[in-house]
């Protein structure tokens, strides 16, 4: 038996916090129930300035606590990684609740030396919230349809990362306050490591917190900095196998109906019908999908209020593009 622990790499598990009152006793007490050996397994928590009670419920687990001033959370995790020990890095978010063998199967996928990040699959927790239901709804339905665990792009959200891999393409970057998990995981895949999602690797999120204005600046905040991210990497507008070039279609379609006005004042009001109309049935597919699956009657509703994505995305790329112009 200590043979076959000796065999098994260091870990280094990495949570950032950052006013996580509600869930970071929950994502703790998941973690520490982790079945892995202890003596290989290091717990770092980065504190990014909270301002509740995120600090003191923290001091009451066995990890080592960094406390910075709010810097974004590149930079927490930049923190935790440079506090690390050991060959691989699992960053985990402060409201994710990775299952007991989450650990052992992603590291399972780690045993291919070309793969240098792996992630697992993100399930909603249990949640009564419909805004919550439908943005983690649509997560998992990507997921699903996803036929190879190797891909382009994974979020942070609960990944893990060779420690090597941060010497070869750097950590993140602190600019991005948004997309730095992209960027990074882009320049990876660039210099050729593989990228891989273990769908047998289950965690939790909890979206319950989220409302439709805190969804609607998320995502608007996303497009910004996604703007950002395509002048500094412009491949990126072929698309990615989780965000495929199709997303542009919604995304046309919602442009047109915004133009509602316009088209009224000239005549030609059958655009905004068509295109409202192609809106929903674009999303009809998933629509059915999420039902047969989850069982609940009030996702009918997805593929009208899902549109609010695109308006955030609509605006936020004007600011994006502007922000960039401006700037150079």
């Amino acid at each position: 038996m200590t043979n076959v622990i000796g065999m098994l790499p260091s870990v280094s598990v990495v949570v950032t916090t950052y006013n996580s009152q509600r869930t970071v006793k929950n994502c703790l007490d998941h973690i520490m129930s982790l079945k892995y050996p202890h003596e290989k397994l290091a717990v770092i928590v980065v504190d990014d300035g909270s301002e509740d009670e995120t600090v003191e419920i923290v001091k009451a687990f066995p990890v080592e606590l960094i406390q910075q001033d709010h810097k974004g959370y590149p930079s927490a995790m930049n923190a935790g990684i440079k506090s690390s020990r050991g060959e691989i890095v699992v960053i985990i978010d402060s409201d994710i609740y990775v299952s007991e063998d989450y650990l052992t199967r992603i590291l399972d996928e780690l045993k291919d030396p070309c793969v240098g990040i792996a992630s697992g699959y993100v399930a909603v927790a249990p949640t009564s919230h419909f805004w919550a239901k439908v943005i983690g709804f649509e997560a998992e339905d990507r997921y699903d349809q996803m036929r190879s665990k190797c891909v382009d792009f994974i979020t942070s959200t609960s990944t893990a990362y060779r420690t090597k891999l941060f010497m070869e393409v750097g950590l993140f970057n602190e600019e991005l306050k948004r997309g730095s998990d992209e960027d990074l995981a882009h320049r990876a895949f660039k210099v050729g490591w593989k990228i891989v999602l273990s769908k047998n690797a289950l965690c939790y999120h909890d979206w319950s917190s989220l409302s439709l204005r805190k969804y609607f600046k998320k995502q608007l905040l996303n497009m910004v900095y996604q703007v950002k991210s395509l002048f500094r990497h412009p491949e990126l507008l072929g698309g990615k196998k989780q965000h495929p070039p199709s997303l542009y279609i919604p995304l046309v379609l919602m442009f047109l109906f915004i133009l509602t006005p316009l088209w009224l004042l000239i005549n030609i009001a059958w655009i905004p019908v068509l295109s409202l109309l192609g809106l929903i049935l674009y999303h009809l597919p998933q629509t059915m999908r999420i039902i047969r699956k989850h069982k609940d009657w009030s996702m009918f509703l997805f593929p009208i209020v899902f549109n609010v994505r695109y308006v955030a995305w609509i605006i936020g790329i004007g600011i994006g593009l502007f922000r960039e112009t401006t700037s150079r």
